[in-house]
């Protein structure tokens, strides 16, 4: 507010502008001052039914004494002489805003929670409640004490709780829910009776109060920004770790909690922090859990950790689906079959200037043929503008890279194949370990696919009469210097053909229609993303792990693009003895996508490998060195087995805890790359022979341990692995040569089997391509590897996927895997 509005202010209050400049910035009033006297007189309303009841008054006197500053109740007198005079005043001496009683926020909700909260005109059904303004004066005077505490900074939990007196103000939930207050309550005699559902500290907090409950929390405990209180501000992320210790298991009583778990806490990025912020929760203030999976009994298992903050931002968290990151099949509704009809009917009119498009411009014709290409090849817009025209294959350049053609002898489109890009270029043994002892196919990493036309684009574009670009053997189908004006005049066509059909068509949706089609033959996004070059962040991500044949992508063009065509020309009358019968005219070879393309006679020689070295192992003299060297290659090979088997992401530990694996069900929990939210964790199944497998890890460690009691350090280790419950230090490790506990880790697995030289993260790219090609379902295997992005997570509220119903069609094809690469039970030291 401008000096001269305070001391406009000031001098009808009689206060000092200093004075009434500090009540403002106390209610974090606009700068507008929008509503004044309604806002004022309403906070003169919530403070006088506080200042009735002694307990309510006192404790917020008490907690508003900060760097000598007063408590809001002391500025009632101040209050008063505001509004009345202000009111007695001559209103066109004041700006229009000040005196508006309309009752609209004007969008200050966010910014000036407090203020916007009392904007309540005398029409509205609670404001002759009395309990209502008790519970708004107990909100403003603990908002303001929380200002204070924050440097006079809004804090979330301030939002949080002028959002539940609003929207109750507002009608949206019900007036009873604010019962009126007795006259000797104190603040925590308050929380205690009208924000639990309980009489006891520990009931439930009452979920439409949980705003006011928070609030009113953080000033009873004192607590600042952060969970220890203060100011906080500019900390680093800290992470807190809290072990629950089982209980006598002798105890025919038990009051603990039935597994021992410990709880990692930690402060989130920016993004989390904003969601926190949204759920109406601090940043600072609330920690996340990383692993909330505990059996509870009679005694908390939680004790010294508050779940409400926890399960508030859960039930209130708000996800962001972004349209750029995202292709998600309700952030648009897809085209119907009439929509299509009615683009491919546009297109064609467009082209030959007949119907609504008889007086077309220049590029009209030029627009109607891009308009075709969108519907059959499903591209994006920019890439069909550079599409290029050739005589016959044998003019394609030698590197091929993103180039988009049509071939007029063959009657065919020349598409490119995304592929992504490894980060290291392999090294020369890695390529002979892939391509020589692996039988693999180079992937094409440059290369395109030529697929035959299913409709008869070659008569529209010999129509046109195109030059040849320079000395290039090539034509531009569109030329450059025109595109811009042929993308508009397509455009324009689009939005004429949608006022006079009230339809909803737009360039991007009507080329999605193939990607849609694609994804219904094949189950798989990927496919879809490399056919049509539609990019966004999962497919992007799944492709990096994907090798696919030629041919396989050429059939699956083909059917989708046939089945596109059939049903839409059923809309537009076209005969079934007009369809134009087209052939292929190339033989596509070759792998396209990930470079690391495992076939399955690698993993094979691989298995043999391992176990023969674990034999050899096994035939040295017994000694403490020969136990070392067994329990190295035993490790190596289980590890390289899970690895295989779950497409557990090789980023630091490899392995997981005893505590992850539920061996009654054969379910692991895996958290390998991960966010604060948990939100790429994931649940992944083990075959029998792999928990059989574990089992007699367990009997080797018991047969090691008996065999190296001397070595101290590592018999408290083994003897920490072996321990019940289950405990949380790693499963699988090495020993060194000064018998130490090696972790695992990609380079020590590396270093363990010099013969593996590609990189360990080579079993995903295994597993992606393997399971697609025995015929799962993408989404299966998106889930199974933990590519499953917000808004598609497995097992999710919006989910029909069920782990049982996931893994029981995955089960059969894990097995014949399983046996075709040789994996079977080692027994370590327990048989030796």
């Amino acid at each position: 507010m401008s000096d001269t509005g305070l001391e406009q202010l000031a001098k009808l209050s009689g206060a000092s502008a200093d004075r009434v400049e500090e009540l403002l910035s106390l209610l974090k009033a606009p700068d507008s001052l929008t509503h004044l006297v309604l806002v004022m007189s309403n906070l003169q309303r919530a403070l006088n039914a506080i200042q009735e009841v002694k307990g309510l008054r006192e404790n917020p006197e008490e907690g508003g004494e900060v760097e000598g500053k007063e408590s809001l109740l002391n500025y009632l007198p101040l209050i008063g002489q505001l509004v009345t005079s202000v009111e007695a005043s001559d209103a066109y001496s004041f700006p229009d805003e000040w005196l508006d009683r309309s009752g609209k926020q004007r969008g200050i909700i966010n910014d000036h929670p407090e203020w916007a909260m009392l904007i309540l005109t005398p029409g509205s059904e609670c404001y002759d409640h009395g309990g209502y303004w008790q519970h708004t004066g107990v909100v403003m005077a603990c908002s303001a004490i929380q200002r204070r505490r924050h440097q006079e900074r809004i804090g979330s939990e301030i939002t949080a709780a002028c959002r539940d007196i609003r929207t109750i103000g507002q009608g949206k939930k019900p007036l009873s829910l604010l019962e009126k207050v007795d006259t000797d309550i104190t603040l925590e005699g308050y929380y205690q009776k009208h924000l639990l559902e309980g009489e006891g500290e520990g009931d439930e907090v009452r979920e439409p109060l949980a705003g006011i409950e928070l609030l009113v929390r953080k000033v009873l405990s004192l607590k600042g920004k952060t969970r220890e209180g203060g100011g906080g501000g500019g900390r680093s992320g800290r992470l807190v770790e809290r072990q629950v210790v089982l209980p006598d298991g002798d105890d025919e009583d038990r009051e603990g909690p039935e597994v021992s778990v410990r709880f990692s806490e930690s402060i989130g990025d920016e993004q989390s922090q904003g969601r926190q912020r949204t759920a109406g929760l601090h940043p600072k203030e609330t920690q996340k859990l990383r692993a909330v999976s505990f059996t509870e009994s009679k005694a908390l298992p939680t004790l010294g950790f508050d779940l409400r903050d926890l399960i508030r931002r859960q039930k209130s968290r708000i996800q962001n689906i972004s349209q750029s990151n995202q292709r998600l099949s309700y952030r648009y509704a897809s085209l119907g079959r009439v929509e299509l009809a009615m683009a491919a009917e546009l297109a064609f009119q467009l082209f030959t200037g007949r119907g609504r498009f008889e007086q077309r411009d220049t590029e009209g014709v030029y627009a109607g043929l891009l308009l075709l290409l969108v519907i059959w090849l499903g591209r994006p817009v920019e890439q069909l503008l550079g599409m290029r025209v050739y005589n016959h294959q044998g003019e394609l350049p030698k590197h091929r890279k993103e180039v988009l053609a049509f071939l007029i002898d063959e009657h065919a489109f020349v598409l490119p194949i995304p592929t992504p890009e490894w980060r290291n270029s392999l090294q020369d043994d890695a390529k002979t370990l892939l391509y020589t002892a692996g039988a693999s196919t180079p992937a094409l990493v440059d290369d395109v696919i030529v697929v035959a036309s299913p409709v008869r684009i070659g008569k529209f574009i010999s129509n046109l009469g195109l030059a040849r670009k320079g000395r290039a053997k090539y034509r531009e189908l569109f030329p450059e210097h025109r595109r811009e004006a042929i993308e508009s005049a397509m455009r324009a066509a689009v939005s004429k053909a949608n006022r006079a059909h009230r339809m909803r068509l737009t360039p991007l949706r009507i080329s999605q229609a193939l990607f849609d089609e694609i994804v219904d033959h094949s189950s798989d996004w990927v496919d879809a993303y490399l056919l049509t070059g539609q990019r966004f962040t999962i497919a992007d991500v799944a492709a990096h792990y994907y090798s696919v044949p030629a041919g396989y992508l050429e059939a699956l063009y083909h059917d989708a693009a046939v089945s596109l065509r059939n049903s839409i020309y059923k809309y537009l009358s076209v005969d079934e003895k007009n369809y134009y019968t087209f052939q292929q005219p190339v033989s596509n070879s070759g792998d396209h996508g990930s470079k690391l393309n495992l076939k399955p006679m690698l993993l094979t020689r691989l298995v043999k490998h391992l176990k023969n070295d674990l034999r050899a192992a096994k035939r040295l003299a017994p000694g403490e060195e020969s136990w070392r060297k067994v329990h190295n290659h035993y490790v190596a090979y289980m590890a390289f087995w899970i690895l295989f088997a779950t497409g557990y992401r090789a980023v630091n530990d490899l392995v997981f805890r005893w505590r992850e694996i539920d061996f009654d069900t054969g379910f692991l929990v895996i958290s390998d790359k991960d966010d604060e939210a948990m939100s790429q964790a994931r649940v992944v199944w083990l075959l029998p022979e792999v928990l059989e497998q574990l089992r007699c890890y367990a009997y080797h460690l018991e047969v090691l341990q008996a065999r190296l009691y001397q070595r101290n350090s590592l018999y408290e280790h083994l003897d920490a692995v072996l321990s019940e419950p289950r405990p949380n230090v790693p499963l699988l490790f090495f020993i060194s040569d000064n018998w130490q506990m090696v972790q695992l880790s990609p380079e020590n697995l590396r270093q363990q089997v010099p013969i593996f030289t590609l990189p360990i993260n080579a079993s995903r790219h295994y597993l992606r391509s393997t399971l697609r090609a025995e015929g799962a379902r993408g989404e299966l295997v998106n889930a199974f590897l933990g590519h499953a992005q917000q808004g598609q997570e497995p097992f999710g509220g919006f989910s029909t996927l069920s782990p049982v119903e996931m893994f029981r069609e995955l089960a059969p094809i894990l097995s014949k895997m399983r046996r075709e690469a040789g994996w079977t039970v080692q027994q370590g030291l327990a048989d030796v």
